[in-house]
């Protein structure tokens, strides 16, 4: 993975007075001793070079020299060590269009990701897509808390670009292009700390939102809504596998 190179590097200004230094997240660092100054509530946390480089899934010496070209946002520490915010470097992976980190590998794909293709039931779900977005934001709200699942520009985006997808994979009979979005999502969630109930939710309300809109259509064509369905369920399970994968990077980024 080689990122755009017009990322320019922040380097940390100093203060008059030196007390302190403040970088390009917004973090301080004591000029005289180089360690964090205390945190408040708002402040994200930097990581080393060898924990950022875990969370995006590559080798330390690759992102030194990414940073070093100015290709990946970072800080440096008083001492000249670099340090990366880890919600920018999710942010910053996520724009590019980024796999999920450190992936696992898997020497064994037990899930298929090739299916019949089906061009009428893709169009019929790419021409669905208010329908299912509504149908989605009704089954979201019968599993969350009164309240709690009040309509968002984010997740309705989030909803209309994982139809896209599977309506594109759906097409051309390739569903690994899905999957692997679904994958990314979860992990997103996972690395920022967000809760993981909340994608798994969406993707199975998406997935009961889907056969309630297409149902008509699917009335015709049985083995096309259990080929449809299965590659549903197996995007939830990519959420919550994506998901798990995300924790355990910000957990290991916690021990350095």
């Amino acid at each position: 993975m080689t990122p755009p190179r017009h990322t320019s590097e922040h380097t940390a200004p100093r203060r008059p007075g030196g007390a302190e230094l403040a970088t390009a997240g917004g973090a301080r660092l004591d000029e005289r001793t180089a360690a964090p100054a205390p945190k408040t509530a708002t402040e994200p946390r930097l990581l080393t070079v060898s924990a950022a480089a875990r969370l995006l899934g590559v080798s330390s010496s690759s992102l030194r020299a990414w940073a070093a070209a100015g290709r990946v946002p970072h800080v440096r520490t008083p001492g000249g060590h670099r340090r990366f915010e880890l919600d920018e470097l999710v942010r910053w992976l996520s724009e590019r269009g980024g796999a999920p980190p450190a992936p696992q590998q898997r020497l064994q794909e037990l899930v298929p990701t090739r299916v019949e293709a089906m061009p009428d039931t893709a169009r019929a779900l790419a021409d669905s897509g208010d329908e299912v977005l509504a149908a989605f934001e009704e089954e979201l709200a019968r599993t969350r808390p009164s309240g709690a699942s009040r309509p968002s520009a984010a997740r309705q985006t989030r909803v209309l670009g994982a139809l896209e997808a599977l309506a594109g994979a759906l097409d051309s009979g390739d569903l690994a292009g899905a999957y692997r979005d679904a994958e990314w999502e979860g992990f997103r969630h996972g690395a920022s700390g967000q809760p993981g109930d909340a994608p798994v939710t969406e993707a199975l309300a998406l997935r009961r939102a889907v056969d309630r809109v297409l149902g008509p259509i699917f009335a015709a064509r049985p083995a096309e809504q259990r080929a449809v369905e299965r590659s549903l369920d197996r995007m939830a399970v990519r959420v919550a596998a994506g998901y798990a994968d995300g924790v355990r990077c910000r957990l290991r980024s916690t021990l350095e």
